[in-house]
């Protein structure tokens, strides 16, 4: 594994405690230090390493995300203009294919927006573990009662569920017992509404498609933050999970606080996997297209002993091979779905 990392954004975000946040990361393993660099010149950079995955250090203010046309905007109201994703420092320099199904594994350990050096250190303690800490028993799923359908076909790609599907509504936030049903489980599979503003983002929502039907808040950030997560793999099909910047908002600072995979990895999952804009959701048919799909085969995958960023990295490849074959209308969906897919964790974590 390459740690990549700003040894000088660090210094410039967490000053008097930066050497200490430093020691943290590497701890991780020997730093490829890609200070001042732009995304295409990190890009570059990595290309020239040996074989194996690359894991970014930091959030969008220490290792800028490269952004990409959302091949889907202004179509069936997706009002996302661009994509940020890490997936091009997968991808040979030059060859813009390989953005969709990169060559090289790739993750991303995040930190706050904001400054928090306890928590990071206290995350990069979590991250450091990672590959040896077990993934606990037990599960949790959970999903908008429209999209049970999809929420069910990844059910069946995970080993080891042990806990009912839960559905929002009638599911809701203010229900008895929501943080032991959470804590302690190692198997976690999420598919409910997500949002792009402010407040609603540090939610997760449940919806039915009866007319006029509200939404009804069934997870948040702040709940997560309650519950042990230590050991967990977590997989998002939600709208915005991985969502680390603020657009289209110009203010804002993600945390741990009102971002859910923040959240996640503060409390100890050893990685999360979502989507940094709005998803695709089948609601008939099979259930095995765009988001929920390509979050069936990453635990596909996971379940065949790959690493996490390893599996996100097949997975994607497998999910494009099938879609592609599909109808040409149909490519630019399953383009956005693999483009906007993140590992953020540490790349070696298993299941």
């Amino acid at each position: 594994m390459f740690v990549i990392c700003s040894t000088a954004g660090v210094r410039a975000k967490y000053g008097s405690s930066s050497e200490k946040v430093l020691k943290g990361i590497a701890r991780l393993g020997a730093i490829t230090d890609v200070s001042g660099m732009p995304p295409e010149k990190i890009q570059e950079r990595i290309a020239k390493l040996a074989k194996g995955p690359a894991c970014l250090v930091g959030g969008y203010d220490l290792i800028p995300p490269f952004m990409r046309p959302n091949p889907t905007f202004n179509e069936s109201h997706d009002d996302d203009k661009d994509i940020p994703t890490d997936a091009p420092y997968g991808a040979t320099p030059g060859k813009a294919v390989e953005e969709y199904a990169p060559s090289r594994a790739v993750s991303r350990i995040p930190d706050d927006a904001t400054v928090d050096a306890a928590g990071f250190m206290a995350l990069l303690a979590h991250q450091v573990a990672a590959p040896t800490t077990a993934t606990p028993a037990g599960s949790f799923e959970e999903a908008a009662a429209e999209f049970s359908g999809a929420l069910n076909f990844v059910h069946g790609k995970i080993p080891g569920t042990t806990a009912k599907q839960r559905l929002s509504p009638p599911e809701k936030l203010s229900a008895p017992g929501l943080t032991a049903s959470i804590s302690g489980k190692g198997r976690f599979h999420i598919l409910l509404h997500g949002a792009n503003f402010d407040p609603d983002w540090g939610s997760l929502w449940g919806h039915t498609t009866k007319a006029n039907a509200p939404f009804v808040r069934a997870l948040s950030a702040q709940l997560l933050d309650l519950c042990d997560l230590r050991g967990s793999i977590v997989s998002f099909s939600s709208c915005y999970s991985a969502m680390l910047d603020v657009a289209p908002a110009v203010e804002g600072a993600r945390t741990s606080k009102n971002q859910v995979a923040l959240a996640c990895l503060s409390h100890g999952a050893k990685v999360v996997f979502g989507a940094t804009r709005s998803n695709w959701i089948e609601t008939s048919g099979n259930f095995d297209g765009f988001g929920p799909g390509l979050m069936a085969e990453v635990w596909t995958q996971l379940s065949k002993g790959k690493p996490a960023a390893e599996a996100l990295r097949i997975a994607k490849s497998r999910y494009l091979k099938v879609a592609l074959s599909q109808h040409t209308s149909e490519h630019k969906y399953a383009l956005k779905t693999v483009l906007q897919a993140q590992c953020y964790g540490h790349p070696a974590a298993t299941l």
